[in-house]
C-alpha cells in the first residue's frame, strides 16, 4: 500500500476505503486524478454528493462534487490496492464482503461467501495478487486463490474480533493484527500468531513508522498510546494522549510528522517518532475523527475524515481548515490511488 502511494499521486487519484488492484491491463492514464472515500454510516444522506446514501465515493482532484462509485448503498469499512506495474486491483472492505474492481472502480465483484461477509479491513499481498488478507469480527481470513476460497487463520490468537491488519514494511510475510486483547504478529504469512504484550486493549489502530521499521505505535479504547522502538520487545507510554480513545494514525512519507485522532481528541501530531504528541486541531462540535490522510508529495496537505461531519482539509499543516464535503458521513478510510 505504501508502495502504491507514489503511483497514486502520479495519477492523481485519492481513495477512502479498502481498495486493491485488479487483474486487467492498466487503463491509459487520462491525466485527471480521482479522490476515493469510503462512507460507512450517514445521517439520512450525504450532503454535497451527486448520489446520496453511503458506500465508496470518488472525486476528481480539483473538483468539489462527490460521486458514489458503488451502484447501491454498501457499508464501506476500508480500502486496499494492488499494482505490479502490469495490472491493478482495487479492493473494498464492506459489510457484505470483499469487493474487487479491475477497471478503476467502475464495476465491482464480491469475492467472499456468507462466512466472511462483514469485512473491516482488506490487505492484499504486494507481490502475489492471488493472496489477500481480511480482518473480520470472526478473525483473520486469507485467500491464496484470488478469492475463490477463504480460510480462517487464527492459530495462536485468543480472541476473534480483528479490528485491523497491517503488513510489515520490510517483510510481506509479517503482519500485525489489532485485537480486543493485544497486538498479535505473524511472521509466516498468517499460519501462526503471537501476542506482542503491548499493554493496549482493546486495540483500534496500529502504525509502523515509515522510516524506522522497529518503531510501532498502537492506540485503543480509553488506553491512550503505547510505543515500541525495538520491534515489540519492550513497550512504553508516550507523552500526551496518555488516556484517550484513538481510532487512526497517519504519517508523512518521511515520517517527520505522525498524526493520530479519535473520540473527542481532535487531531494530534508527533515530530519525534511518536515519543510525544501535541494537539493540532480541536474542532468545536466534532466528537470523533475516524480517518486521516497526508499527501505523500506535500506533507502540509492533510485530510481528516470525521464521524457524521464529512471531510475537513488543511493545506498548511493544520494551521487552518476548511470543509471538504460529505457532511453526514462516517469516513472510514482515505487513500490516494491511480
Amino acid at each position: 500500500m505504501n508502495r502504491s502511494l507514489a503511483v497514486l499521486l502520479q495519477a492523481g487519484v485519492f481513495l477512502a476505503l479498502v481498495v486493491t488492484g485488479a487483474d486487467a491491463q492498466l487503463p491509459p492514464s487520462s491525466g485527471a486524478g480521482r479522490l476515493f472515500v469510503s462512507v460507512f454510516l450517514v445521517r439520512g444522506s450525504v450532503a454535497g454528493s451527486a448520489a446520496g446514501g453511503y458506500g465508496l465515493f470518488t472525486q476528481t482532484l480539483g473538483d468539489t462534487v462527490w460521486t458514489r462509485a458503488t451502484k447501491s448503498n454498501v457499508l464501506a469499512f476500508g480500502l486496499g490496492y494492488f499494482d505490479n506495474g502490469l495490472t491493478r486491483r482495487y479492493y473494498l472492505a464492506a459489510g457484505n464482503g470483499v469487493h474487487r474492481s479491475t477497471d478503476g472502480g467502475k464495476n465491482w465483484r464480491i469475492l467472499t461467501s456468507w462466512r466472511t461477509e462483514e469485512i473491516l479491513g482488506v490487505v492484499p499481498d504486494p507481490v502475489d495478487s492471488a493472496v489477500i488478507y481480511a480482518a473480520t469480527p470472526l478473525g483473520v481470513f486469507k485467500t491464496t486463490d484470488d478469492g475463490d476460497t477463504w480460510e480462517r487463520k487464527m492459530n495462536g490468537v485468543s480472541t476473534w474480533f480483528i479490528q485491523r491488519i497491517v503488513m510489515d514494511r520490510r517483510d510481506r510475510r509479517t503482519l500485525y493484527a489489532a485485537t480486543e486483547k493485544d497486538l498479535y504478529r505473524t511472521t509466516d504469512a498468517g499460519e501462526t500468531w503471537s501476542p506482542m504484550g503491548s499493554g493496549c486493549a482493546p486495540m483500534l489502530a496500529v502504525l509502523q513508522h515509515p522510516a524506522m521499521d522497529s518503531v510501532i505505535i498502537v492506540g485503543g479504547e480509553d488506553s491512550g498510546l503505547r510505543r515500541t522502538t525495538d520491534g515489540g520487545k519492550t513497550w512504553s507510554a508516550v507523552r500526551g494522549l496518555e488516556k484517550a480513545t484513538v481510532y487512526t494514525f497517519r504519517a508523512s512519507r518521511d515520517g517527520s510528522d505522525l498524526y493520530t485522532a479519535g473520540w473527542k481528541t481532535g487531531l494530534w501530531r508527533s515530530t519525534d517518532a511518536g515519543a510525544s504528541w501535541q494537539q493540532v486541531w480541536a474542532p468545536e462540535g466534532i466528537d470523533a475523527v475516524y480517518s486521516l490522510f497526508v499527501y505523500p508529495e506535500d506533507a502540509r496537505h492533510i485530510l481528516v475524515g470525521t464521524v457524521g461531519h464529512g471531510i475537513y482539509e488543511s493545506t498548511d499543516r493544520g494551521a487552518t481548515w476548511h470543509y471538504a464535503g460529505l457532511n453526514g458521513g462516517q469516513v472510514k478510510q482515505i487513500e490516494l490511488y491511480p
